[in-house]
């Protein structure tokens, strides 16, 4: 497991500590590995999910730090969905 996959899990945990998803969602870090965010918790894992959102570590480290808003960034393309959109956009929510 990569450093930065601990520590952008650790990220989102934190992030999620007043939400819940009743759907999951997998985030794809392009050759780093993935993340399950499920219930009100985040675990390194490769199961399916109900949506699944791509991303390069640097454009996740951005929104992570605050400097990029993730629905900016999928607007651009640095994010991609495929799935449920309305569990995508709640991830988005957990940034701003």
């Amino acid at each position: 497991m990569s450093d930065f996959l601990a520590l952008a899990k650790d990220a989102l945990v934190t992030r999620l500590t007043n939400e819940t998803f009743e759907k999951s969602v997998s985030l794809r870090i392009k050759d780093i590995g993935n993340i399950l965010i499920s219930g009100s918790d985040a675990q390194i894992s490769d199961a399916q999910a109900d949506c699944a959102i791509f991303s390069s570590q640097d454009t996740l480290t951005q929104i992570l730090e605050g400097t990029l808003n993730p629905m900016k960034a999928v607007m651009f393309g640095k994010l991609k969905v495929k799935g449920d959109a309305a569990t995508a956009m709640k991830f988005g929510n957990l940034f701003g």
